[in-house]
C-alpha cells in the first residue's frame, strides 16, 4: 500500500515493506466497506499514452482489462475494468457565452436600469453557485469536514450575493449597495467560474449534474460574475458628488 499513497509515485518502497508478508489490518471504522487507490486502475506514465498523443481527439483505450484480485468472505474475486481516454468538448462556445453576457452586462450597465441589471444577474449567479455547489455534495464521496472544505469559497460567495441582494432591495439608493454587489460578484466569479474554468474542456466532472449544464454554470458565472464586477465598480460613486448622495437620502426618506 506503500506506493499507493500517492497518485503518480516515483520512488520506490522503503526495505521494511515487503508485499509478500501477511498485511497488518487495523480496524478504522464500523462500516462494511472500503476504498483505497490502486495504481493498476489508471495511467501511470509521466506523459500521456502515445495513442492520445497522436490523436488526441479521439477516444482510445488506454488500458485494457485491468485486473485486481481480491478475496471477498474467503472467496477469490477480481475488480475488472478499462483505462479509457475520452476527449473533451470544444471550449470556444462557452468562451462565446461568457463574452456575451459580459458584454450584455456591460451595455446594460450603462443605461438607467443598471440598479435591476445587478439585481437580476446576482440571482443568477446565487442560483448557479448553490447548483454547483449540490451537483458536487451529490456527485462526490467525501466526509462531511471534506465537502464543507472544498466548497468553502462557494458558500462565501452564495451568503455574500445574498447580502448584496438584500442590499439592493432595502435600500432606497442603489448606489448604497454597489460595494457589496461588487465584493459578492468578485467572489462568485472566482468560486464559480475562474476555479472550475477546467471545467469547459474536461469530458469528466465531479458532479452530478449534466455535463452541460455544468459548463454553462462555469460560462455563465464568468461572463455574468465579470459583469456585475464591473457595472457595480462603474457605479461605486455617485454623479454630481456628496450634493447629489445627499439629495437621494432626502427623497428616500420622504417616500
Amino acid at each position: 500500500m506503500f506506493l499507493n499513497r500517492s497518485r503518480d509515485t516515483r520512488k520506490s518502497a522503503p526495505p521494511e515493506y515487503d508485499a509478500s508478508t501477511e498485511p497488518d489490518w487495523r480496524r478504522i471504522s464500523n462500516g462494511h466497506s472500503a476504498t483505497w487507490h490502486d495504481h493498476r486502475a489508471h495511467w501511470m506514465g509521466a506523459n500521456d499514452p502515445p495513442a492520445v498523443r497522436d490523436d488526441p481527439g479521439n477516444r482510445h483505450v488506454v488500458i485494457e482489462d485491468w485486473e485486481i484480485p481480491i478475496v471477498v468472505d474467503g472467496t477469490e474475486a477480481a475488480v475488472r475494468g478499462d483505462v479509457t481516454w475520452v476527449p473533451g468538448p470544444a471550449v470556444w462556445p462557452w468562451v462565446l457565452v461568457a463574452l456575451t453576457l459580459f458584454v450584455a452586462a456591460i451595455a446594460l450597465g450603462r443605461t438607467r436600469r443598471w440598479p435591476t441589471v445587478l439585481v437580476v444577474e446576482l440571482v443568477l449567479l446565487v442560483a448557479l453557485e448553490t447548483s454547483h455547489i449540490v451537483g458536487l455534495w451529490l456527485g462526490t464521496t467525501g466526509t462531511l469536514g471534506t465537502q464543507v472544505e472544498a466548497n468553502v469559497y462557494s458558500f462565501l460567495g452564495v451568503l455574500l450575493g445574498a447580502y448584496a441582494l438584500w442590499r439592493l432591495a432595502r435600500r432606497p439608493d442603489p448606489y448604497d449597495a454597489t460595494p457589496a454587489a461588487l465584493v459578492a460578484a468578485i467572489v462568485l466569479f472566482v468560486a464559480g467560474g475562474l476555479a472550475d474554468i477546467s471545467t469547459l474542456g474536461s469530458s469528466q466532472l465531479p458532479t452530478a449534474l449534466a455535463p452541460v449544464l455544468a459548463r454553462l454554470g462555469v460560462a455563465v458565472s464568468l461572463g455574468a460574475g465579470a459583469g456585475v464586477a464591473t457595472v457595480a465598480a462603474m457605479r461605486l460613486r455617485r454623479p454630481g458628488g456628496a450634493a447629489s448622495a445627499r439629495a437621494s437620502r432626502l427623497r428616500g426618506r420622504a417616500a
